[in-house]
């Protein structure tokens, strides 16, 4: 039963992740076009700080919930009156400090600010999000459908509206509104199924939870710096084109790397429930999470970087020369950032969150140091590269953290993927050397070569196991 609801929900997950890459390959072109370097680097660095600020909004508040949810369901009530109060006055607390900055230190242009603005909404209205509920219970098809419905709504404004640069607010309305619309799926259906309470604001009764969530939202905090805090540095640092090549760069790199926060969302409720309490069953669920993030994260970022030219230039259109170098060193990134994920899953169910908080509070300030001194010399390709550093440490950290927890050997796994990854590089090289072969071609060939390989080692893997008993 165990297996199923793992393959059930990772089903349902699987088909939002299609949908979440398949939404872009229409969207995402005819934006970034449109738009063009300058605007979009402006909705990149508008919603940077934006996120910063929707930290502040939410430190740790779902994390917590869902935790809580996933250990026992009878909570789920008073986690939606009284965690929900909290994040909803964090938000509006967060979101008046949001305009207060847009007026006095954001840069003076008035699009910068109108955007930094707009894009604020999307934390306020996220404050009342209960899509935890549904993924602690392991109910990922009404997470599906959440974000199905999600993405076609904000697909389907950035297609109707954007035509020109000066069309860069439509992008953070349409966040808004597709947010508005999943908010809503996700509360009827959970004031119908779980009777939930509508939020209240008690700030005696935060005191129970507000010290964890404060050291779980400072955590996500400290990983946003080394995510996002190149946008910001880079934005004041050197051009808003640079800024729009970079972040064009790496939202490319974030589709790319969509499956480390689907295996999260499949994985960290289980691992929650099982912790301590049934010790087989999650070293099992470990273990399938371990072989997922290598067996995904190598072949993606071994053809990411042999095919970065023809990819950007595929996606982004001419007015974006100059990312391939950009988004072939973010590849780094997809190896480093779902290893620090999946030492970190066992952290936060154990109740390791300071031992997290330092982790990640080392990689942000590896970055932000790296930072100071490499961006105004080297520029974007430094905060690539600064990126991919800082989440190598965090995994390094996380693993050191973890090392006392008994945890299943993912050797095999990373030999098997290591080899066919090989293959597929040299397939890939070979085929662009002989023939003259559309991206997209290649993509495809690439992934067929890595799973036949894959799948064949497997194969002889549990044939010769078999044997041997």
């Amino acid at each position: 039963m165990r297996l199923a609801r793992v393959i059930n929900n990772s089903a349902a997950l699987l088909a939002l992740d299609i949908l979440s890459k398949a939404m872009p390959l229409f969207v995402f072109p005819v934006m970034v076009r449109a738009l063009g370097p300058t605007s979009y680097g402006k909705i990149g660095f508008a919603t940077a700080v934006a996120g910063f600020f929707g930290l502040v909004a939410s430190p740790g508040f779902s994390t917590y919930a869902l935790r809580e949810a996933a250990k026992d369901q009878g909570r789920v009530n008073f986690l939606v009156q009284y965690v929900l109060g909290a994040r909803v006055a964090f938000a509006v607390v967060s979101y008046l400090l949001l305009i207060a900055f847009a007026l006095t230190f954001a840069p003076h242009d008035f699009t910068t600010r109108l955007l930094i603005v707009l894009s604020g909404l999307a934390f306020l209205v996220n404050s009342m999000d209960a899509q935890w509920i549904f993924t602690a219970r392991s109910r990922m098809w009404m997470v599906m459908l959440r974000g199905a419905v999600g993405q076609l709504i904000y697909g389907g404004l950035i297609l109707a509206l954007i035509r020109r640069p000066s069309d860069a607010w439509v992008v953070p309305v349409a966040s808004v509104v597709s947010l508005l619309a999943g908010t809503l799926l996700i509360w009827l259906p959970a004031r119908r199924e779980y009777h939930i309470p509508w939020p209240v604001i008690s700030p005696d009764v935060w005191r129970s939870f507000l010290p964890i969530c404060l050291i779980m939202g400072l955590a996500t905090m400290m990983s946003m710096i080394y995510d996002q805090i190149d946008t910001v540095m880079l934005r004041y640092m050197r051009s808003e084109t640079e800024v729009g090549l970079y972040v064009a760069s790496y939202r490319l790199m974030t589709i790319a790397m969509s499956f480390a926060p689907i295996l999260g969302t499949v994985f960290f409720p289980l691992l929650s429930e099982t912790t301590g309490q049934d010790p087989e069953n999650e070293q099992r669920y470990l273990g399938w999470l371990g072989q997922a993030s290598v067996g995904l994260a190598l072949p993606i970022a071994t053809g990411g970087f042999i095919l970065a030219e023809p990819l950007t230039r595929f996606v982004l259109g001419s007015q974006y020369n100059g990312t391939a170098p950009l988004f072939r060193w973010l590849m780094l990134t997809i190896l480093a950032g779902p290893m620090a994920s999946y030492f970190g899953s066992q952290l936060i169910p154990i109740a390791r969150e300071k031992k997290y908080l330092l982790a990640v509070g080392a990689g942000a300030v590896v970055n932000v140091i790296l930072n100071l001194f490499l961006i105004p010399l080297y520029g974007a390709i430094a905060a690539a590269f600064t990126t991919a550093i800082s989440q190598t440490v965090v995994a390094f950290m996380n693993y050191y953290f973890c090392r006392d927890l008994p945890r299943p050997s993912l050797l095999g796994a990373l030999g098997l993927s290591l080899t066919a990854s090989a293959v597929m590089a040299t397939g890939l090289l070979v085929a662009r050397s002989l023939f003259t072969l559309h991206v997209v071609l290649l993509v495809v060939l690439g992934a067929m070569i890595y799973a036949a390989v894959y799948w064949a080692g497997r194969a002889l893997g549990t044939r010769s196991q078999t044997q041997n008993l």
